[in-house]
C-alpha cells in the first residue's frame, strides 16, 4: 500500500495510482500514524502545504524575505524516521516566471529541510517530458498543462499526474528489488559507430584508440554516442555493474576500445566521461548466442537473470536474448538513455549522490576471487592489471591528502593526529587503478622536520584498496621518493591492525602483480 501525506494535488495522484492498480490511502501532514499502518510499503510526502505556499508566493511576488514556520514539517519527518519515505521534491517558479531578476531564494529553507531524504524531483520529471511548470492559463501551477478553448489539454502524451504516478511506482519497484542491477551492452553500432574490427573504426570513432592524426581530441568527444555513455555512467554510479557482450575477439576489444590518451585539460576530462573496456567488470566475447553469454555473466557475478538489462542495436539479438534468457530486459540503444535514467523496472530507489560504482564492482569481483583460495586470488590480482603511481603532491591534491589523514585508521602508520598538515610538511602521494576502476589518490606520506633531520611522520592508505595489496608497494615507493627514510612507526592501536608488518613488506620488492612507476611532473602546477 502507498500512503500519501500532504495536500497540493495529491488527490489527483491518488486517482492515477489507483487506476494503475495500486492500493492508496491519503492524509495530511498531521496524519503520520497512517504511515505505520499494516501493509504500507511506501510513504510519499509533500511538505509544500497550502499555508506554506501562500507565504512563499507572497514573498516571491513582493521580492521580500519570509520567515517560514516549518515546525509541522520537521515534526512529521521525525515521526517518519526509519520508514520507506519518498519526498515530493519542492517546486518553485522558473527564473523568468515572475519577471527578470527573480530568484527562488525564499524556497531554500524548504529545500534544506528535505536534504538527505530520498526525493522525486517532479519538476524535473515534468520538464523531461515537455510539461512546463509555469505553462498554465491563469498563473503558475503544479505542472498542469495549458488548456485550449474547450478546456482540453494542449499537451500530447501523458499528463503531469500520470508521469508522477509512473515514476512513483518505478521507484517503489526499485525499492522492492526489481531494479536492474547489471547491464550487458553490445559494442558495435551501440557504444561505438560501426564495427570495432572495421578499418574505418578510428576515423568514425576518434574518441578511442590513438585517433587518426587529422582528428583533434575534441572531435572525438563530439563524434561519440555520448547520450548512451552518460546514461550508463549514471547507472554505474547508482551501483549497477556494467558488462560487455560482443562478437569481437576479446584481444581486439582490449586493444581498440580504449579512450585516446593524448588529450589533457578540459578535453581530457570530457573524454573520461566516455566508457572504455576498463569500465566494464566483465567481457563476454565470441560468436555464440548472446543469451548464453548472459547466462555465463549471471553465474560469474552471482546475479539472477532478471537482474540484467541487455542493450543491443540489433532487433534479432534482443529477441534471441528474451527468448532464451528469461527475465532479461532487452533495450534498443535509441531508447536506452531515457530508460536507464528513469525507466520503469530499471530505476533504483534513490540514494545519496555518492559514486560507489567502481569500488563496489572491484570488491564484488575480489571477494569472489578470494572465495576460490589464495592461488586463484593471486591469479585474479594478476588479471586486474594493477598500476600504481607515486610522486610529490600537487597543490590541488592537498585537500584529498587532508581527507585521507583525517579519515583513515586501518592502513595507518604514525598517525599522531597532528590536526592535519602543518606548514613545512612535505607530502608524497600514491595512486592506484586497475582494469575495473581508477581509484585515484589512495595513499599519502607526510615528511616533517625532526631533531635529526627530515622524518616520515605519517602514512595513510585508503581501505578501498586493501584487498588489492598495494599499500606496501606504495609505502615503499613513497619512502624512496622521500630519500629512503624509515617508515613511520606502527602504533598498534587496535584500529590499525591491518598495517601490522606493513613497513617490513614495503622494504621488499613489490609483488609481481603490481606495476609501479613515478608520476611525471605537471608543468602547470608548482610545488606544494
Amino acid at each position: 500500500m502507498i500512503t500519501l501525506l500532504g495536500a497540493c494535488g495529491l488527490e489527483r495522484l491518488a486517482a492515477a495510482l489507483q487506476a494503475r492498480g495500486a492500493a492508496v490511502q491519503q492524509g495530511g501532514l498531521g496524519d503520520a500514524a497512517l504511515a505505520r499502518a499494516p501493509g504500507v510499503d511506501l510513504v510519499y510526502v509533500d511538505l509544500f502545504d497550502w499555508s506554506l505556499s501562500t507565504a512563499l508566493w507572497s514573498a516571491a511576488l513582493r521580492r521580500t524575505a519570509v520567515a517560514l514556520d516549518l515546525r509541522p514539517q520537521r515534526a512529521l519527518l521525525q515521526q517518519l524516521e526509519g520508514l520507506p519515505v519518498l519526498l515530493r521534491g519542492p517546486r518553485h517558479p522558473s527564473p523568468l516566471a515572475l519577471g527578470p531578476g527573480w530568484a527562488p531564494a525564499p524556497f531554500a529553507p524548504l529545500a534544506a529541510l528535505a536534504e538527505g531524504w530520498p526525493q522525486l524531483d517532479v519538476q524535473a520529471l515534468w520538464a523531461r517530458h515537455g510539461v512546463v511548470e509555469d505553462g498554465v492559463a491563469f498563473g503558475v501551477g503544479h505542472g498542469e498543462p495549458l488548456l485550449d478553448d474547450r478546456g482540453l489539454s494542449r499537451m500530447d502524451g501523458a499528463s503531469a499526474t500520470e508521469l508522477e504516478a509512473g515514476a512513483l511506482l518505478a521507484l517503489r519497484a526499485g525499492r522492492q528489488g526489481q531494479a536492474a542491477r547489471a547491464f550487458a551492452v553490445d559494442l558495435d553500432d551501440t557504444l561505438i559507430f560501426g564495427e570495432l574490427a572495421d578499418d574505418e573504426f578510428g576515423a568514425r570513432n576518434p574518441a578511442w584508440g590513438d585517433g587518426p592524426a587529422h582528428a583533434p581530441p575534441e572531435i572525438g568527444w563530439w563524434r561519440a554516442p555520448r547520450g548512451l555513455h552518460e546514461a550508463l555512467q549514471v547507472a554505474r554510479h547508482r551501483g549497477a555493474l556494467l558488462t560487455l557482450v560482443t562478437r569481437n575477439p576479446e584481444a581486439l576489444v582490449r586493444a581498440r576500445f580504449r579512450r585516446r590518451s593524448d588529450a589533457g585539460g578540459a578535453v581530457g576530462e570530457a573524454l573520461r566521461l566516455l566508457l572504455d573496456v576498463d569500465d566494464f567488470v566483465a567481457v563476454e566475447a565470441g560468436f555464440g548466442p548472446k543469451s548464453a553469454a548472459l547466462r555465463r555473466l549471471s553465474a560469474r557475478l552471482g546475479l539472477p537473470l532478471d537482474a540484467f538489462a541487455f542493450i543491443d542495436d540489433h532487433p534479432a539479438e534482443r529477441a534471441e536474448v528474451q527468448a532464451n534468457a528469461p527475465g532479461v530486459r532487452a533495450l534498443d540503444p535509441a531508447a536506452a538513455r531515457e530508460a536507464l535514467i528513469a525507466g520503469p523496472g530499471l530505476l533504483p530507489w534513490p540514494a545519496p549522490a555518492v559514486d560507489r560504482g567502481p569500488s563496489l564492482r572491484a570488491r564484488l569481483a575480489l571477494d569472489a576471487a578470494r572465495d576460490q583460495g589464495e592461488h586463484e586470488y593471486e591469479q585474479f590480482l594478476y588479471g586486474l592489471d594493477l598500476m600504481c603511481e607515486a610522486g610529490p603532491a600537487r597543490p590541488s591534491e592537498l585537500p584529498r591528502v587532508e581527507e585521507l589523514l583525517r579519515r583513515t585508521n586501518q592502513l595507518r602508520l604514525g598517525g599522531a593526529r597532528r590536526g592535519g598538515l602543518l606548514p613545512g610538511d612535505a607530502v608524497c602521494v600514491g595512486f592506484a587503478r586497475d582494469r575495473l576502476a581508477d581509484h585515484g589518490l589512495v595513499a599519502a606520506l607526510v615528511v616533517a622536520a625532526g631533531p635529526a633531520g627530515p622524518e616520515a611522520v605519517d602514512f595513510a592508505c585508503s581501505c578501498r584498496v586493501m584487498l588489492h595489496q598495494v599499500a606496501a608497494p606504495l609505502l615503499g615507493a613513497l619512502l624512496q621518493l622521500a630519500g629512503g627514510l624509515p617508515a613511520p612507526p606502527w602504533r598498534g592501536s587496535g584500529r590499525d591492525a591491518a598495517a601490522a608488518g606493513l613497513a617490513d613488506r614495503a622494504a621488499g620488492p613489490p609483488p609481481p602483480f603490481v606495476r609501479l612507476r613515478l608520476r611525471p611532473p605537471d608543468p602547470a602546477e608548482g610545488p606544494p
